[in-house]
């Protein structure tokens, strides 16, 4: 039921319905206007461009948003530890040294 359901909805999003997901929903006493009603829209997030600011290692030390503003920066020891790190927009930003990225 799950698997048709998912089908269902991929058609309806599509505005692609077969004659026999249509059958089906004539049989439960529905129409594909009705169910197109409870579908709620795709969320997608809203997407930022925001320029690295690196050193000479290539170590990220800030991301700089089109507006020019600093939206995350970080300090770090010699060997890339870090120190410090701002992030008030809670960005991810999992990189580190050229090749290197942190995981938790």
């Amino acid at each position: 039921l799950v698997r048709l359901l998912d089908r269902l909805e991929e058609e309806i999003r599509a505005d692609r319905v077969s004659s026999e997901s249509r059958v089906w929903l004539a049989q439960c006493g529905l129409t594909v206007e009705q169910l197109a009603r409870q579908v709620e829209p795709e969320y997608t997030p809203a997407r930022k461009v925001h320029f690295y600011h690196c050193d000479h290692r290539g170590l990220p030390l800030a991301l700089i948003s089109t507006e020019g503003a600093t939206a995350w920066c970080a300090e770090y020891d010699e060997w890339g530890n870090l120190l410090n790190e701002e992030n008030p927009h809670h960005l991810h930003q999992p990189y580190r040294l050229p090749g290197q990225q942190y995981d938790e």
